[in-house]
Order: C-alpha cells, then sequence, then structure tokens
C-alpha cells in the first residue's frame, strides 16, 4: 500500500509517476475553470504529456485552463473538444471528430470527470434524466465509441470514472431509471446524484470484465475525489446539504474535511498513472486509497452481477448496442 492519502497532491503524484505522464495522450471531460478537471490537467502539465484533449460545452470555460497548461509547458498539444454530456447526438459527434483527428493515433488514458449534482428534476432532450444523462450515459456513449483510440495505445492505459461518496445515496432505479414513473414534485435530487454516481462504478466493474477478455493491458478505475468546494455544488442549498449528511453520511451533524482542488485530484491521478494498483484487488479509491469500505462505497456499487445489468439498462436508455 502506498503513503498517498488525502492530504496528497496532484502534483506529487504526477512528478512520482512521470513516466506514466510523458509522451501520453489524455482525455478529461469537464476541465472547466476552477474544477477538479481543471486541476487535473493542469498538474499533469507539469510533466510532458504529448497531448490534452479537453471536452466541455463552452471554450469561453476552458481557455483559461488552456492558458495555464500553456503557460507550464509550451510542448503539450492541447485540443479542445465541443460536447454537452447531456446530449446524445453532441456526444456521438465529438465521438467521430476524435475519431476521426489523425493527429490522435491513440489515447493512453481518458478521465470521465464531468457531472451534475442535486440539481432539479429535468430530462435531457433525450428524455433521460439529467444527472444520469451528463454524469454517466453520456461517458458510457463517449468512452465506448472511443475504444478503438484506446486499445490502440500502448500496455498502461486507464479509463477513469470519477464517482463520489454520494453512491450511498441511493443504487441503480432498475425499473424507472429517469424518475418518470412519479409527478416531477415526487423528484429525489439526492437519489438521483447517487445513481449516477452508483453507475459509474458499476461501469468501471464491467470494462474490467469485458477487457479483461481481450485487452488485459486496460484498466478502468472508479473514485471519490473528496469534499472540494467546486462550481459543482452551485444549486445546493442549506436543505438540500442537511438532507445529503443524512442521506450519505447517516448523520445530520456531519461536517467534511474539505480538500484543496490540488488535493482533490490526487485520487483521479493514481487511478490514472499508478501501475502498482494493478497489483492490488479493486476498483474504487477514496483518499488515494482502493476501498470497499461501505462508508466510502455503498455495496450495490461494488455488486458484480449488478454490472452488466447496468451495462445491459444503459444501452437501452442510449438505443445503442456495445459489443465489447
Amino acid at each position: 500500500m502506498s503513503n498517498y492519502g488525502s492530504h496528497t497532491n496532484g502534483t506529487e503524484l504526477v512528478s512520482d509517476f512521470s513516466a506514466r505522464v510523458d509522451g501520453r495522450t489524455f482525455l478529461i471531460t469537464g476541465p472547466s475553470q476552477g474544477g477538479i478537471g481543471a486541476e487535473t490537467a493542469v498538474s499533469l502539465a507539469h510533466a510532458k504529456p504529448a497531448m490534452l484533449i479537453l471536452l466541455g460545452r463552452s471554450l469561453e470555460r476552458i481557455q483559461p485552463v488552456i492558458d495555464a497548461v500553456r503557460a507550464l509547458n509550451t510542448s503539450v498539444q492541447v485540443k479542445f473538444v465541443l460536447v454537452d454530456l447531456a446530449s446524445l447526438d453532441s456526444v456521438r459527434e465529438a465521438a467521430d471528430t476524435i475519431l476521426a483527428d489523425a493527429s490522435i493515433p491513440h489515447i493512453d488514458v481518458v478521465i470521465n470527470n464531468a457531472a451534475l449534482m442535486a440539481c432539479p428534476f429535468e430530462l435531457s432532450k433525450d428524455g433521460l434524466e439529467m444527472q444520469l444523462a451528463a454524469g454517466f450515459l453520456g461517458h458510457f456513449v463517449l468512452t465506448n465509441r472511443l475504444l478503438p483510440k484506446i486499445l490502440a495505445a500502448p500496455p498502461g492505459a486507464r479509463i477513469v470514472n470519477v464517482s463520489s461518496i454520494g453512491n450511498r445515496a441511493g443504487g441503480i432505479r432498475w425499473d424507472d431509471p429517469n424518475f418518470t414513473a412519479e409527478t416531477p414534485d415526487k423528484y429525489d435530487t439526492w437519489a438521483a446524484y447517487g445513481q449516477a454516481k452508483t453507475a459509474c462504478v458499476l461501469y468501471s466493474i464491467e470494462l474490467n470484465r469485458r477487457l479483461s477478455k481481450s485487452t488485459p493491458g486496460v484498466r478502468s478505475y472508479s473514485l471519490n475525489p473528496g469534499a472540494v468546494g467546486t462550481n459543482l455544488g452551485r444549486t445546493l442549498t442549506p436543505e438540500l446539504i442537511r438532507i445529503a449528511t443524512i442521506r450519505i453520511m447517516g448523520r445530520e451533524d456531519y461536517m467534511p474535511a474539505f480538500k484543496t482542488l490540488q488535493q482533490g485530484c490526487a485520487t483521479t491521478l493514481r487511478a490514472a498513472l499508478d501501475p502498482t494498483l494493478e497489483a492490488e484487488d479493486g476498483v474504487y479509491l477514496n483518499d488515494c486509497q482502493l476501498t470497499t469500505d461501505p462508508a466510502w462505497i455503498a455495496p450495490w456499487a461494488l455488486d458484480a452481477a449488478a454490472a452488466p445489468r447496468l451495462w445491459a439498462l444503459a444501452e437501452g436508455l442510449v438505443g445503442e448496442k456495445f459489443d465489447i
């Protein structure tokens, strides 16, 4: 077991595993300024990645991150790809753009970082519950479509699905994943968040099962970045926070230890870079360590039998099969 923990900085991981950064291509979703995805990208620029592919809804929100990367390292090629992860058409167009780009022969690491949290009830234009659409289903389609370029990478490729301790707020609603069986006023925003974050973990489990048969050099991990003050919490109210502490932590008076952005991106970077993880059992990291502790990961999110069921559910929701 490593000595990394809650106080580890992202740049420390990049320094320790610079050989797993140098010359490699990283794709990151949701790298808007001030967020964990942005900090992940800037941390990687402290070494010598060949390319950072940054996917988001607005170049304006991501341009400061591109500028910060270039200020650190002018040798890094940075590509911005426009995508709305809550729109399947947009996701497919973004994937097609990347697949057609001859300057991207392969992708070494995919970091599915983008998400929504505790937002009001809304269905995407595809009729999908918005947190599930933006936080999981968009990544499901994007990553599966990009697999030819991921599988073309040298051994050691990674697919990182950023989850959250919020997985404890609820599992997969197999019979009503879009929360449409009841009226919108009955919508449980934390159950929806829990479903999306549970799906991220189960997706990693199923990716590992499927890829182990054909491409054992590719591994997927999921993780809890910890409590970090970012724009992700823009819809939170005192009442929503109170409900979350009860639902997720089991007590109303719980106060999380907030991390800096550097500490918040560290667990993502260990999942993306550290080759020693492959000698350990597990798929989910908290504070830079693999764990099955139910205080951080709910049993339903680690249910191996639920993982292929989730895959089939996701295929049905997005209307596309991925025989991997």
